[in-house]
């Protein structure tokens, strides 16, 4: 996976909801509904779209769903 527009923090809090590599890295690369059918790795090219994947984790970690 191309990690290059992931900051290492987001990827290391995936890593640590999703519990392996694999489960991460496909949540990272799959097209999201709650981010309007966009991988969070695509937004992570922007701050706006890195802050929306942030909340999303963020919100998945606090309750497990959205």
């Amino acid at each position: 996976m191309d990690k290059q527009h992931i900051p290492e923090a987001l990827y290391d809090d995936a890593l640590e909801y999703f519990g392996d590599r694999a489960k991460a890295d496909d949540w990272l690369q799959t097209e999201n509904i709650a981010l309007g059918l966009v991988s969070p790795a695509y937004l992570c090219r922007t701050e706006e779209g890195l802050r929306q994947v942030t909340d999303l984790l963020n919100r998945l970690k606090e309750t497990g769903h959205i």
